[in-house]
This record gives structure tokens, C-alpha cells and sequence, in this order.
């Protein structure tokens, strides 16, 4: 039976969700069953299979479920030489067997037929961006120089956008709806720090279903509410590129780099976080400017990582 919603109660639900979603990413080893992850959310058993699907799309198992299996994709494309049954511990399988069958169901291939380069989707994006050799891509170790630094942990308002990447104007709405909210409340733009974090990559979960976070540094106290999600973000190791330029194209370049030449080739292997442009001006400052929103970065391009 359908339940009927107002916006409030409908928003609350979505940022309920929003937290499970984050637990799950982040806790990929644990028991993630109904009893724990519907406690995560504060909804009761009973209903919360049916919460969750209505506002996902997908049933909680087949999350949890895809979300595993992209994860081990991801080590083994950023790791080489990792074993196959490394990364399917890693990622909450207790057999190498089970990841294999499941890794062929969601890829159409098995991990070991993988090259660990191509792309796993086999329908394009939205906008198929330029594809680069991995040669191609070390020659780019002069231009894209990685550094590192310590994040501390930190509280941060988010506004989710789902199916972010066929539609730029969600991205660009919600934006601007984090910052009516942040300085509605009596923020300083000043005085944080602007993060957009991809929950996803489109070389490996389906683009429809790829999220994407603007969030906003905030003080300790501060609590969300139906319209902005509040999360505890933890301390992190990053692996950075800094990115000052005109080039659409840079930003894709410089992530290919990172997935696909540099951490292969590191001792480092990615944590479970979420990728992030760190933004030094605001787009819509640099818009005022050259009045395109999108046409000039000021940004360093970070991957919380952790010692192999």
C-alpha cells in the first residue's frame, strides 16, 4: 500500500537514506543486513526494505551487493598485481568463488578475463569522453604532479544529486541551493571550504545510477535538516592534483591519470571514500569572470588513500 508524503517527510526519509548509503560505502566488510542498516536509518525492519527502494531505486541487497562488487573492481584497477581474493575480502565476500560468479553477472565477464584497464560499462556515458593509452597516460607524470596532505575530519553539509551525470543543471541547482542554505544560516563562504565528491565512476557502475555530493565544511554544532544532509566526515590521508585551467577535458585526464597510471604504480591503494574536487574559488565566482560557470577550474583533484 502506497503512504502518502509531504515534502518535509519525503525530504527526511532521503536523508535518512542518505546515511545509509554512506555507511554502506564506507563499511563494505561488515554485516550489512536488514536489522543493522535499518537501525542506521531509524526506521523499523518492516519497513525499511520498502523505504529504501522507493527512494534508491533499488532493493537494499542489490545495493549492497553492486556496491561490493564495484568496490573489488576498483582495487583491481588500482592495484595490478592484487590478488583476485584479496580484493574479494577487501570488499566483503567470503569466497573467491562467490566474488567471481558475481563479478561475471554484473560485468559479463570474470575478474581474471579483465585486463584491469577497460572500461566495465558497455553502454557509453552521456558524453563519451576521449579515450587515452596507458602509455599515453604515464607520459603525463611531468604535468599532473601528486602530492599529498593530511585532511583532518571534518562535519559537512551535503545535497546528494542522483543520476548526476545526464543532467548538468541538477548538478548546478543543487549547488546553489547548498549555498542559499549555508549562508541562510549565517555562513561565511569565507570561512569554508566547497567539496564535490563523486560516489561513483561511470567506467564501472551505470551512469544513471552514478551520485554525486556538493558539501560544505561546517561547524561542530551545526545539525541539517529536511532540505541538507550533516555527515562526519573522517581524517585522511589525500593524494592531490591541482588543477588551474581552461581545459573541459583536464579534469578527466588528470582522473584517468590518477586511476590508471599513477596509483598502479604507487604503493598506495584507494580507501573507502569517496573521490573529491577540493575547490580554492567558487565556480560561481570564476563565472563572474568568464561567464561560464564550468569553463575554468580552481581545484585540486583527491583521492583518500591508504598504504598498500
Amino acid at each position: 500500500m502506497a503512504v502518502r508524503v509531504n515534502d518535509t517527510q519525503q525530504n527526511i526519509y532521503i536523508q535518512r537514506v542518505n546515511g545509509v548509503l554512506d555507511y554502506i560505502t564506507t563499511h563494505p566488510v561488515d554485516e550489512l543486513s536488514l536489522k543493522t542498516l535499518a537501525g542506521v536509518a531509524g526506521f523499523s525492519e518492516f519497513h525499511f526494505h520498502r523505504i529504501f527502494k522507493a527512494v534508491v531505486g533499488e532493493t537494499l541487497n542489490q545495493f549492497v551487493w553492486r556496491v561490493r562488487i564495484e568496490r573489488g573492481a576498483n582495487l583491481l584497477r588500482a592495484n595490478p598485481d592484487m590478488q583476485i581474493s584479496d580484493a574479494a575480502a577487501a570488499c566483503g565476500f567470503t569466497s573467491l568463488a562467490g566474488f567471481s560468479r558475481a563479478f561475471k553477472t554484473r560485468f559479463g565477464r570474470s575478474p581474471a578475463r579483465w585486463d584491469r584497464q577497460t572500461r566495465l560499462q558497455n553502454e557509453p556515458a552521456a558524453e563519451t569522453p576521449p579515450v587515452y593509452q596507458v602509455t599515453e597516460l604515464q607520459s603525463c607524470s611531468q604535468e599532473f604532479a601528486v602530492t599529498f596532505r593530511e585532511m583532518p575530519a571534518q562535519r559537512l553539509a551535503y545535497i546528494r544529486v542522483h543520476d548526476a551525470y545526464s543532467d548538468a543543471n541538477r548538478i548546478e541547482d543543487a549547488y546553489c541551493r547548498l549555498l542559499d542554505w549555508f549562508t541562510a544560516r549565517g555562513g561565511n563562504l569565507k570561512d569554508t571550504t566547497l567539496f564535490g565528491m563523486s560516489q561513483d565512476d561511470p567506467d564501472i557502475t551505470p551512469v544513471e545510477l552514478c551520485r554525486f555530493d556538493w558539501c560544505l565544511r561546517v561547524p561542530d554544532f551545526w545539525q541539517g535538516d529536511e532540505a541538507v544532509t550533516i555527515r562526519d566526515f573522517p581524517a585522511c590521508l589525500l593524494a592531490t592534483i591541482e588543477m588551474d585551467g581552461h581545459d573541459i577535458q583536464m579534469e578527466d585526464r588528470i582522473w584517468k591519470y590518477f586511476w590508471r597510471a599513477w596509483l598502479p604504480h604507487s604503493q598506495y591503494q584507494p580507501r573507502n571514500l569517496p573521490a573529491m574536487e577540493i575547490y580554492r574559488r567558487f565556480p560561481h565566482e570564476v563565472a563572474d569572470q568568464t561567464g561560464g560557470w564550468w569553463d575554468k577550474f580552481y581545484m585540486d583533484c583527491a583521492v583518500p588513500v591508504e598504504r598498500l
